[in-house]
């Protein structure tokens, strides 16, 4: 008595496993099985510990860059502590004491206001040395910071023509 042909590929495989013997059953398992634990030892297991390698072999530069963003972090946060509180006080009189001060309130021939927080002076004759360490004090006394600078030299050595825009 023949047997049917199997319609589907599940079917012939069933008929294929059928058909074996009970020896070649297990065999056939067997083989399964440890082609099964090659393929989770390769797709799986390898990965693994190649990466866990890595990590370890990375963990001291990862804590290391750590420790320097913690550093940088205090840092930043000693700053901000220590940061000067915004000065209220107007501009205006804030550069009359910085000017005065330098003894070079008569310098400045002219001092506009151009809003709340800028002023332009104007200096018609000013030693350039003595104009810098004006513009410097300006910055770390009264935090009024130079905008715009226009110095023009004059005749005299050492001596120019300032235009200065000062900012809060």
């Amino acid at each position: 008595m023949a047997t049917p042909a199997p319609a589907t590929a599940r079917e012939a495989l069933i008929h294929w496993w059928h058909v074996r013997s009970r020896p070649e059953r297990r065999w056939l398992a067997a083989i399964a099985a440890v082609v099964a634990l090659a393929v989770l030892w390769i797709l799986f297991w390898q990965p693994l510990v190649r990466d866990t390698d890595r990590l370890v072999q990375r963990a001291p530069l990862d804590r290391a860059g750590l420790a320097e963003a913690r550093r940088a972090s205090d840092d930043i946060a000693g700053l901000a502590r220590n940061a000067p509180a915004p000065q209220a006080s107007d501009p205006r009189a804030a550069l009359d004491a910085v000017l005065a001060a330098r003894n070079l309130k008569g310098a400045a021939t002219q001092i506009e206001r151009i809003d709340n927080d800028r002023l332009r002076v104007t200096f018609e004759r000013i030693d350039f040395d003595a104009f810098a360490a004006v513009l410097d004090a300006l910055q770390r006394e009264a935090r009024l910071r130079p905008v715009e600078v226009v110095a023009t030299a004059r005749v005299e050595p050492g001596l120019v023509r300032a235009d200065v825009t000062l900012s809060r």
